[in-house]
């Protein structure tokens, strides 16, 4: 009995261990792999818990090594926006402007019960006031809604200036994002245009955002 409780004591020592060093994010958060991961070390580790003739470096070496997999996957997906993508996909543009993307709802199995459902808990039951909605590489659903129709508008106001542009990352640590500069009209052209009139070549750039509209900022890369 008091075998069997040191050994759980110890394993829940190195999987909490494993879960700090990785720097988990919510379950709701998590990319697939990170998932994948979670469950595995989770799987893994109830071996020697129920079986005290497994030796306990059976679950510690392969958590380990887990561990080691998951952080340099992580450093690759850091530095490689290729790399990313393959890992994590891209975001999918599921309503643009108020109608819905039939192809990308498919291809990702999304059915429209599902959509409206995730729409309502965001306070939205028009579709028509919905200007994007984009399905994230976690599987959450972000919700741009049209300027006229959010809380307390620009246009109750008397402020509205007509725009509710899609705001996305374009430029991320010196490496254009194709997917979203493609999605929101930014051609190489624009971009470099864009870096001229701020001075800055895009090796220095750690973030720029920008949206349909045009606007964009810079986030200089700090240097250690």
């Amino acid at each position: 009995m008091y075998v069997s409780l040191i050994r759980t004591i110890v394993l829940y020592i190195v999987v909490i261990s494993a879960v700090r060093i990785m720097g988990k994010r919510q379950i709701k958060e998590m990319q697939a792999s990170e998932i994948v991961v979670t469950l595995m070390i989770s799987n893994i580790a109830t071996m020697p818990m129920q079986d005290v003739g497994i030796s306990i470096f059976t679950a510690i070496v392969p958590i380990a090594a887990l561990v080691i997999m998951e952080v340099s996957m992580s450093y690759l997906m850091l530095k490689s926006h290729k790399f990313r993508e393959i890992i994590s996909g891209l975001p999918v543009v599921v309503i643009e402007k108020g109608k819905i993307n039939q192809a990308a709802m498919r291809s990702l199995r999304f059915s429209n019960e599902d959509l409206f459902g995730e729409l309502r808990k965001k306070d939205i039951f028009d579709i028509s006031s919905v200007e994007y909605a984009i399905i994230e590489t976690d599987g959450t659903l972000s919700v741009l809604q049209k300027s006229g129709d959010l809380p307390a508008t620009a246009s109750q106001v008397g402020a509205d200036s007509g725009k509710s542009g899609l705001n996305a990352l374009i430029i991320s640590d010196g490496s254009v994002d194709r997917h979203s500069a493609e999605l929101l009209g930014w051609t190489t052209q624009k971009i470099a245009m864009a870096l001229k009139s701020e001075n800055v070549s895009i090796d220095d750039v750690f973030i720029m955002s920008g949206n349909s509209d045009g606007d964009f900022k810079i986030v200089k890369r700090v240097t250690a």
